[in-house]
């Protein structure tokens, strides 16, 4: 397991994200974004910690998950 999805993990395994976003105990331990069925705030962490250990800028990053996204 890649250290950035040992933090989307770790972000996600909050009670209360996980309640706000119906994350069951075992999704979260088979998570994986970018997939088709991937949860939506999934695949946005997921690009917010990408792009963080890319050296990017938050202006970048919002840019980033605007245009992926559709937001």
């Amino acid at each position: 397991m890649s250290k950035r999805d040992e933090i989307l993990k770790e972000i996600l395994s909050d009670a209360d994200l996980m309640k706000k976003y119906n994350i069951t105990q075992v999704e979260l331990e088979n998570i994986e974004p970018f997939r088709p069925d991937s949860k939506k705030i999934v695949n946005i962490l997921a690009t917010i910690i990408n792009e963080n250990d890319n050296d990017r800028t938050g202006r970048q990053i919002y840019s980033t998950i605007k245009n992926i996204h559709k937001i």
